[in-house]
């Protein structure tokens, strides 16, 4: 056993322990599915980045940097850390306001419609199974290379400590243990940045050898042999996942459902901006660090693994230690986020059960044979960890952003229309990904499945709503939840978040500041 296993096995104990901890304050179904509503910021914030993040972000999105496709990276980073704003005020704030324990009983209370609960339920258990598939990948890649254990076994210790978890603890734990887990892989990754620049000169140094070595990794276009032939075809696919990635930081199943969680309206507006900034700093600092890191192309074994030689070559030991445990962290916290939700929808949403000891015994059941059925997937489906990762997103994307507006800001969709739109929505990006990926062919940028998924949602959207007529329980359940809670009014809170509102148009201006004087300005220089 190496220090780096032993530090993973200690990691995985500790949150076990906190996890029968944590249980003993799970009460009833509110405690167990929304943390009885009383969440603070800093959780809110905690568990929202550690939910993104996992080993999607430190293999998958490292990977793609390291392997020439920077620039598309960046916009897309730029963009999605603008999702949980917009998220927030325009539908998360509203999703809290209504008092349901999941996003499909929003839907179902909201169109009057037990058809659509269903199938938001359905969606949302479907896609979140793709990206924990995705994430139980990655950490059976991590662990498997760090320790020479059979991949097998590693995905099999991963996931009976998520499940044992969630199982025991429900959202309450899982608040908790991910804003740890996001304390320890924010901090060391940052610290790991200083280290790794460090060894390589300097920043400007760094980013001056590797221009010089191949001026493509910096460049707009990135590498033409990786994805797409054209730097436009490659420009349109970053705008693309960006625009996927705005929507999953606002309304995926994943991301949103933690507004449910918020003690008030201020703790979501608030945790959305902060949220942005810790997302936009990993994404910006791991990818770039991952470019710098051909320095070493000779001795890394392959892009996903960049960031994982890194940490056992470039750093201290402790520190690798630290860097590797929270990588898995990583993976761990969306694991874990994506089991709760999942039991969450089948006990509340899939079975209408009153009982609530027999809703959290089914919710715990769920989960379960989810974590088994995710293990034989994951057996049985070789790692491709960032194409797997993606293909969840813009499903959920596809499926559920027209009815998340909709839902908030229209008086003329029906539930008919809203039911169609996120059913063709749904089958329309599935369809398209699933042929690509049968097929083996490279589907066209301007055929792209995000671009068919949603003009299917809002075509079938448009269709159903002409011939169909909105219902007076329809327009009562709107009228509802745009009535703003009496508490909500309290000076303090108000002051409090119009400064954090401040805080991040101060902190667009810096972003920009940073890509022009770290990427662009040095980049330029070494040409």
């Amino acid at each position: 056993m190496n220090v780096y296993f032993a530090g993973m096995l200690v990691s995985m104990v500790i949150y076990l322990v906190l996890g029968a901890v944590i249980s003993r304050k799970v009460k009833d179904v509110s405690d167990f599915f929304v943390a009885g509503r009383q969440a603070p910021t800093v959780l809110i914030v905690g568990s929202l980045v550690a939910s993104y993040c996992s080993t999607g972000l430190f293999m998958g999105d490292v990977g793609e940097a390291y392997a020439g496709f920077y620039t598309p990276f960046m916009i897309t980073a730029v963009m999605l850390s603008c999702g949980y704003i917009l998220g927030s005020v325009f539908f998360g704030k509203y999703l809290r306001r209504s008092k349901v324990l999941t996003i499909p009983e929003f839907f179902g209370k909201r169109f009057n419609s037990r058809r659509i609960r269903v199938l938001a339920a359905l969606t949302a258990i479907i896609t979140m199974v793709v990206y924990l598939l995705s994430v139980m990948q990655g950490i059976g890649t991590l662990m498997n290379y760090v320790t020479g254990v059979d991949y097998n076994l590693c995905i099999l210790l991963a996931l009976i400590t998520f499940t044992i978890l969630t199982v025991s603890s429900g959202s309450k734990g899982v608040l908790i243990t991910d804003t740890l887990m996001f304390g320890i892989f924010t901090i060391s990754a940052v610290i790991a940045t200083f280290v790794i620049v460090g060894k390589l000169g300097g920043w400007y140094h760094a980013v001056d050898v590797v221009t010089k070595a191949n001026p493509i990794l910096f460049s707009w276009h990135g590498d033409l042999s990786h994805l797409y032939p054209t730097g436009i075809e490659n420009m349109i696919w970053a705008v693309i996942t960006g625009l996927t990635w705005i929507t999953v930081c606002a309304i995926a199943p994943w991301q949103s459902s933690r507004y449910l969680m918020a003690k008030d309206e201020h703790t979501v507006v608030r945790s959305s901006i902060w949220a942005s900034l810790g997302v936009f700093t990993l994404e910006f600092l791991m990818p770039t660090v991952a470019v710098l890191l051909n320095a070493y192309n000779s001795e890394i074994p392959g892009p996903t693994h960049a960031m994982i030689w890194a940490a056992q070559n470039l750093v201290p030991t402790v520190l690798g230690v630290i860097m590797l445990t929270g990588v898995l962290a990583a993976g761990i916290s969306s694991a874990t986020t994506f089991l709760s939700l999942i039991g969450s929808s089948v006990a509340n949403d899939l079975f209408l059960i009153e009982d609530d000891k027999k809703k959290l015994a089914l919710g715990r059941i769920a989960i379960l044979v989810t974590s088994a059925i995710v293990m034989i997937l994951a057996y049985f489906n070789p790692p491709r960890i960032y194409i797997i990762m993606l293909l969840s997103g813009t499903v959920v994307t596809c499926a559920w952003l027209p009815d998340c507006i909709a839902s908030v800001w229209s008086k003329k969709v029906t539930e008919a229309g809203a039911f169609y739109g996120m059913l063709f929505g749904f089958i329309g990006c599935a369809a398209i990904k699933i042929f690509g990926a049968v097929s083996g062919k490279n589907i066209p940028i301007y055929f792209d499945s995000f671009f068919v998924g949603l003009i299917a949602n809002v075509l079938a959207m448009v269709i159903g709503s002409k011939l169909t007529k909105v219902t007076k329980e329809e327009i009562e359940a709107l009228n509802a939840i745009k009535i703003i809670p009496i508490e909500e009014y309290d000076e303090k809170e108000i002051a409090l978040t119009k400064k954090h509102s401040y805080g991040f148009i101060v902190y667009g201006v810096l972003v920009l500041i940073v890509l022009i004087m770290f990427w662009v300005i040095p980049y330029y220089k070494a040409l």
